[in-house]
């Protein structure tokens, strides 16, 4: 990756930073995984390929467009949103209840629990912010064009942040989204997540304290390589 980029890029993929840092590419080094010391061979292998299935260009895309444009997890979080507020809370617990399927049941636990601190957008974080580090991954390995995926990245960032009031809405907003892909509700986890995310507002050198959230996104053509 250019270590020329600029602050509307790096906000572009700082949405994918929980993941970004997990697999030690960090913010500091510009996201540039020689330069953060991460293993680019592990990464592409345990993440791409086991993990998403992408081997090239038309695999990318498939997994891509699944998170943006078909919608990723959000459409059944959605789906499932509209529907239970409309009942009572005795209502909701009796249908939860009766549910016969464990991970159905948890599903709507979690959105009975953290619906009413979401906003509109739902769950759209956890999306996005999945696409924003798996475009990154596969611009880097040459799966995409750099062009194409710079376009997609803005595109994504402007999405969400139109979504989202704050860097602490979105986290929470993926948050969310990562227990309902993971059909977790335990307390402990949960508290888990919350540390991560907390780290990530609170520690100095963390993108979501450095960049603003209502920055003013634009776009310019980063080049690969050095």
């Amino acid at each position: 990756m250019s270590s020329h980029l600029s602050k509307s890029q790096l906000w572009a993929l700082a949405l994918g930073d929980v993941l970004l840092h997990n697999n030690r590419v960090h913010f500091t080094c510009q996201y540039d995984l020689a330069r953060s010391g991460a293993e680019g061979d592990r990464i592409n292998q345990e993440v791409l390929v086991d993990a998403w299935d992408i081997r090239d260009e038309s695999s990318a895309w498939r997994v891509l467009n699944w998170l943006t444009v078909e919608g990723g997890h959000r459409v059944k979080f959605d789906r499932l949103r509209s529907g239970l507020p409309l009942m009572t809370p005795q209502q909701q617990n009796r249908y939860i209840s009766s549910i016969q399927d464990e991970f159905s049941a948890v599903e709507l636990l979690i959105i009975q629990r953290y619906h009413r601190y979401l906003p509109t957008a739902g769950i759209l974080a956890w999306d996005l912010g999945r696409a924003a580090f798996i475009c990154h991954l596969c611009m880097t390995f040459g799966h995409i064009q750099q062009e194409e995926a710079w376009h997609y990245l803005m595109q994504n960032a402007q999405l969400i942040q139109q979504s989202y009031a704050s860097w602490e809405e979105y986290g929470m907003a993926y948050i969310i989204g990562r227990q309902f892909w993971a059909k977790e509700l335990e307390d402990e986890v949960t508290a888990g997540h919350i540390r991560h995310i907390r780290h990530s507002l609170n520690q100095s050198d963390s993108p979501w304290r450095i960049l603003s959230w209502d920055m003013e996104l634009e776009f310019q053509a980063a080049k690969i390589g050095h």
